[in-house]
């Protein structure tokens, strides 16, 4: 033919619309993230109704976007890598100092009723197995990881570093055994810290610690040792609300301890009301908030013991 048709582009199965033969949805791919996402969508030529032939569609093409990718920032990866080997560093070498070397032969030990502890070791366990993970998701997130490499790398180091504090650290010292039930309750935390990242439901929901006595007045170790140790500690389960103010600083909480008349372990329940001190440090201003992020674990309250 010596005649050219004119040609409309039409998208089908989306909401985008040709404008002055531009693509024209502003924001469409804000929230695209991730290095192995792709939007695809169909493109049909369809005739102008002008044109004076009855030709309606011709060749059905594809046209593919893909958002921009998340890029490492290999300084801060050093950072990061620097951070992890003193802090891995720091901790072994204080859990040796706490509880003695791991000299013994391999041998279990009775945590979860043979402690005299009434499960508060086991909840130790649960929030480093949470709180850690957390870490590890916001670091390798500000590293600039994509979300499933981060998750991933989270879930190993964590898991990792937990195994190795019950095997062989624990599973060889002559006053520690391999505990079932720790490692249990640790592999129990690093799984709510991933689901908590990806069910938004669970936002407001969280598990944190306060104490008796101050820890840092009191110059306690890194690690709790002794019953009184041990019983210094609170465990929440915590909900934020914004209880009559416009942003969610508060938070309601359930906690859980234990106290030593003598020798003989007493279960403890609390109720509380307190501070999620991020959210109280976004009163200040944003960037305040994210440099406070590790706060969150910490639960400022007053409370009743039931």
């Amino acid at each position: 033919m010596n005649h050219t048709a004119a040609f409309d582009y039409v998208f089908y199965d989306s909401i985008l619309s040709s404008k002055n033969h531009h693509l024209h949805y502003p924001g469409f791919f804000a929230k695209s993230t991730g290095t192995d996402f792709e939007t695809r969508l169909s493109l049909s030529e369809k005739a102008s109704l002008s044109s004076p032939y009855p030709l309606y569609y011709k060749e059905r093409s594809s046209i593919i976007f893909h958002p921009q990718q998340k890029r490492i920032n290999y300084r801060r990866a050093s950072i990061i890598g620097l951070v992890n080997a003193g802090a891995t560093f720091f901790g072994f070498k204080q859990a040796i100092a706490c509880w003695g070397k791991s000299n013994s032969g391999f041998h279990f030990k009775d945590d979860w009723k043979g402690d005299n502890l009434t499960q508060t070791d086991e909840l130790s366990h649960f929030m480093w197995g949470y709180k850690m993970t957390q870490f590890f998701l916001r670091a390798y997130d500000w590293v600039g990881l994509s979300s499933k490499t981060s998750q991933a790398l989270s879930i190993s180091q964590s898991a990792l570093l937990l195994t190795l504090v019950e095997y062989p650290i624990d599973a060889y010292n002559p006053k520690q055994g391999f505990g079932v039930s720790d490692l249990i309750f640790d592999y129990m935390g690093i799984g709510l810290a991933c689901v908590k990242e990806n069910k938004s439901w669970l936002e407001d929901f969280d598990v944190k610690i306060s104490w008796k006595r101050n820890i840092f007045l009191a110059n306690q170790p890194m690690f709790a040792q002794t019953y009184e140790e041990f019983g210094n500690f609170v465990y929440w389960l915590t909900y934020r609300t914004k209880l009559f103010l416009p942003q969610k600083i508060f938070c309601f909480g359930v906690g859980y301890s234990v106290t030593h008349d003598g020798q003989e372990p007493k279960r403890q329940f609390f109720g509380g009301i307190g501070l999620s001190l991020p959210d109280f440090a976004s009163l200040f201003g944003r960037k305040f908030e994210e440099r406070v992020k590790f706060l969150g674990i910490f639960y400022p309250n007053l409370c009743l013991e039931f």
